[in-house]
């Protein structure tokens, strides 16, 4: 399947396949239209999808901050047609790629702690536990802090 899928740059005009699988991964956690908007089309960064078949598959958005010479994995999401097909790692390998060649110096991200899936491709990448947030999501559970020193 890998072969199939090509990343590139979120516009406004996907936003609402963006929000479908926003809300169909994070229910009451999902962000807002309003939010999303912003992240695509305005936020230091990038915003990148996955498409496959013409449809998009998942995407990510990372930001960046030159103050801090950092980048936050803001959200990942993959459709749940397509999870365990590899485009969370495809969309994760390419935002490591820009942070490198932004010449960023960490990467970092929350993850629920009950979200081994995720947690396995991140620690798969690179990326180690710094702490746990709690009270992190709308139903009380925790987040893992990740990062990946670049």
């Amino acid at each position: 399947m890998n072969t199939e899928i090509h990343t590139e740059q979120a516009s406004l005009s996907d936003l609402d396949e963006i929000m479908h699988i926003e809300h169909t991964s994070f229910g009451v956690d999902a962000f807002s239209r309003q939010q999303m908007a912003y992240l695509v089309s305005h936020a230091k960064g990038v915003f990148l999808i996955a498409r496959y078949n013409k449809k998009i598959a998942g995407y990510i958005s990372f930001t960046t901050s030159n103050r801090h010479n950092t980048g936050r994995i803001y959200s990942i999401a993959v459709n749940p047609e397509y999870r365990a097909c590899g485009i969370g790692g495809i969309l994760l390998n390419k935002t490591i790629e820009y942070a490198h060649q932004k010449g960023l110096r960490s990467i970092f991200l929350e993850v629920r702690i009950d979200n081994s899936a995720a947690i396995s491709v991140y620690e798969k990448n690179g990326f180690t536990k710094r702490s746990i947030k709690t009270n992190y999501y709308h139903d009380g559970a925790a987040a893992y802090s990740m990062v990946l020193h670049l």
